[in-house]
């Protein structure tokens, strides 16, 4: 789910004619950093609505919606083992999301955002295998899911990368995401085939247990959002200058 924030968090801010400021898009930030994670918060909410279409003055590309190739998953416990994967994945709803705040940490070389998004919507097709209370389950075609008041945490750790005119740019060493789920629906179509009465009861089971549904799905989408989102910062970084940003 947040392969949005670095879109925004990546666009490029370089030093001002006064070193104690950075010039961040049309925003001119502190470099004090309160202040900065501040004037962050602020700049990145005022480009959020040009996220579905992107920010081509900065190099910026359309984030929404996201595609997911592909997901895996593996559920073993009490009467559910189940094996499921879903595929051509597409998120719709990052452009509705709001920055908290931001803390910067110089010394650490470390940025957290802290992002509320009010809804999620994904569509794909999915493949499912293996038993749900003795019951075999073996389905596949299309699914749709929805989640809705979501928190969540971008954590980047900055750090230094040499180039031959001795000038170091700005390099993404790391790069973490985490959510927390509020509520959740999704329908798995054509489970049974033709027995609408099977495929009803399944569904009905799944979004009344979709707290353990999103613990399963939550760490492989952890990790898919940071694959999509590292290469971006690791180019747009790459371009900066790591002195405007860091203390040592």
């Amino acid at each position: 789910m947040i392969w949005f924030v670095v879109c925004f968090v990546l666009v490029p801010f370089v030093a001002g004619a006064d070193k104690n400021l950075i010039n961040f898009g049309e925003f001119v930030c502190p470099r004090e950093e309160k202040a900065l994670g501040r004037c962050l918060r602020d700049a990145l909410n005022a480009y959020i609505p040009q996220l579905a279409t992107g920010v081509p003055e900065y190099g910026v590309p359309p984030c929404e919606p996201l595609i997911v190739p592909a997901l895996s998953i593996q559920q073993s416990s009490g009467p559910i083992s189940v094996r499921s994967s879903y595929s051509n994945v597409t998120v719709k709803g990052p452009s509705k999301m709001r920055v908290k705040d931001v803390d910067v940490n110089t010394q650490l070389h470390r940025v957290v955002a802290r992002l509320y998004i009010p809804d999620l919507e994904m569509t794909g097709n999915y493949r499912v295998t293996g038993k749900l209370l003795m019951l075999p389950i073996d389905g596949q075609g299309h699914f749709a899911a929805k989640y809705g008041d979501i928190d969540a945490t971008v954590t980047i750790i900055l750090g230094r990368q040499p180039r031959p005119n001795g000038v170091d740019a700005l390099k993404c060493e790391d790069l973490a995401v985490s959510f927390h789920v509020g509520h959740a629906t999704m329908k798995l179509g054509n489970l049974f085939g033709a027995d609408d009465e099977f495929s009803h009861s399944l569904n009905q089971f799944l979004n009344d247990n979709w707290q353990k549904l999103i613990e399963e799905l939550q760490t492989p989408m952890e990790v898919a959002l940071r694959d999509f989102l590292k290469p971006l910062a690791d180019h747009t970084f790459s371009t900066l200058n790591a002195d405007d940003i860091l203390t040592n």
